[in-house]
């Protein structure tokens, strides 16, 4: 029952959409105006929901090889290409289409903000709770343009008429001043706190400051000192303090489920009707685990990301940084549960039943076989490249512990607050398929870790956990250009390498598309962003 319910609220925003694209392909003027679609509770409710499947369009491929190879700990197979040599220019369709996708996203939202602010039909706690919603959706789509492209147009009204677009770059000062905190303040304090299994994915107070944690832990950067730490950890603890959220027993239960007690901020996908492409994108060719048993291995962790995980809780394992193939050797199964739902180790080939090795198992071949390939997500029933069942988690508790943590850190030093945030993280690793284990075991509170010594093992763990997810590059960019130079020319100097990453201090922003820059008038090619 659940599922339809969730399905039948996915599918009511496509055939919103699909409306709305019909009208405009016959008429010149926009189709949601106050005289002509927002007259009802109802006309509010649906077009809230319709913007839900732009923030599904943004998420679905182009942003995936941009933040996992651009990050330094990923690889398109064995091979470089532009995403990890950094030779991407204004003109990669990638680029393009992520700012597209989200300022798509974004102008739904003024659309939406500003059609429902003046219906006098709704409760004002159901107004307010929408425009929650909607400015969250702003916000956020804000939140990741301004990182990943540094000055960009604020627009926050709608956009008609051809000249609407114009809008010169701002600093990131003003998007974050103008339109993220006070947009993800408001969503805070009007968003409904959960919703019912009918309603999953919809925006909650929590998310919003779940949100607000991870925008102040990007305005502090790497300041020592800074009061935007102390902001993170008040917002993450306010998360906490909900008792709404839950690591999941079983971590390997966030990639065959949907919308757990985990989930904080969750993208919806159906398959076959509105789906996904994650498991293409990640899963091995000839493995069954996507659509039409295929899979595109298109971002393939490096040898570091994968030993780094390994042997943080599990020193004995040699890892492969020799260079030597190691066809002869077993490392066994891993001592850390999460190495083994993160990669895949082996697999049986669909076409002609051999077992293929991934890196390190027994049987690898490092001139033959691949890179540690990522296991996150599955699909084998999907039935096309993008139609997979498998959602997005854009924010996780485990997130939200991790943020509480650094920042904890940052204020207090390694408290005990700090420890058990890190702790919980570690128990459920530890215990998450019902089997127990010793690895990976909780930091030793006795050793009397530093500050920067704290700093790092949370940084790590990030890495760790939350592996593929989207959050690395982010997380290297706020610490500065040096730290995300320094990760890169780490991985390139570990293991044997067939492609390496191109270090350049440019690749900490994308450049502004060069479509933006030819359909906006108020902007140029010297707006552009260094190096490009």
């Amino acid at each position: 029952m659940f599922k339809k319910i969730a399905y039948y609220y996915i599918l009511s925003s496509i055939l919103f959409l699909t409306s709305c694209q019909d009208f405009l392909q016959e008429e010149a003027y926009d189709m949601k105006t106050n005289t002509n679609f927002f007259l009802t509770p109802e006309d509010a409710e649906m077009a809230m929901i319709g913007t839900y499947s732009y923030l599904a369009d943004a998420y679905r491929q182009s942003t995936i090889e941009m933040l996992t190879q651009n990050s330094g700990a990923f690889n398109k197979g064995k091979k470089t290409n532009m995403w990890v040599a950094g030779s991407f220019d204004a003109t990669t369709k990638e680029v393009y289409e992520t700012w597209d996708f989200f300022f798509a996203l974004i102008d739904r939202s003024n659309d939406l903000i500003a059609n429902v602010s003046q219906m006098d039909v709704l409760e004002d706690e159901d107004k307010a709770a929408i425009l929650g919603e909607a400015r969250f959706l702003r916000a956020w789509s804000n939140f990741v343009l301004v990182r990943m492209y540094g000055r960009i147009p604020l627009r926050l009204e709608p956009t008609r008429g051809i000249d609407a677009g114009a809008v010169p770059l701002s600093s990131s000062e003003e998007v974050y001043s103008k339109v993220i905190l006070p947009d993800l303040k408001y969503a805070k304090q009007n968003c409904a706190a959960e919703y019912d299994a009918s309603h999953a994915g919809r925006i909650t107070s929590g998310a919003a400051a779940a949100a607000l944690s991870k925008v102040y832990l990007t305005l502090a950067g790497n300041v020592d000192g800074s009061a935007y730490w102390d902001s993170a950890r008040v917002e993450a603890k306010w998360v906490m303090d909900t008792g709404l959220y839950q690591l999941t027993d079983d971590f390997n239960d966030l990639w065959t489920s949907k919308n757990t007690s985990e989930s904080v901020f969750e993208v919806q996908y159906i398959r076959g009707i509105y789906g996904s492409g994650y498991s293409k994108i990640f899963t091995p060719a000839k493995s069954g685990w996507s659509a039409k048993n295929g899979g595109w291995s298109r971002s393939t962790a490096t040898q570091k990301t994968y030993d780094d995980f390994r042997m943080t809780y599990e020193p004995a394992f040699p890892g492969n940084a020799d260079g030597k193939e190691n066809g002869s050797n077993d490392y066994g199964i891993p001592a850390d549960y999460r190495v083994q739902c993160t990669y895949v180790d082996q697999y049986v080939r669909t076409d002609n039943g051999r077992t293929t090795f991934i890196y390190p198992t027994q049987g690898y071949k490092a001139s033959n076989d691949s890179w540690p390939q990522i296991a996150k997500w599955k699909d084998p029933e999907a039935p096309d490249n993008f139609q997979g069942d498998n959602n997005f988690i854009v924010i996780r508790y485990a997130d939200v512990l991790l943020m509480y943590a650094e920042a904890e850190n940052e204020v207090n030093g390694p408290t005990d607050l700090a420890y058990d945030a890190i702790d919980a993280i570690l128990e459920r690793a530890r215990k998450a398929d019902g089997t127990a284990r010793t690895a990976p075991a909780n930091w030793d509170r006795t050793a009397g870790l530093t500050k920067e010594e704290f700093r790092e093992k949370v940084f790590n763990e990030r890495r760790f956990e939350l592996c593929a997810e989207q959050h690395l590059w982010f997380d290297l960019v706020r610490k500065g250009v040096d730290t995300f130079m320094a990760f890169k020319t780490a991985d390139n100097e570990h293991g044997r390498k067939t492609a390496k990453h191109g270090v350049y201090e440019r690749g900490i922003l994308f450049p502004i598309p060069a479509t933006e820059m030819a359909a906006n008038s108020k902007i140029d090619v010297t707006d552009q962003n260094p190096g490009y």
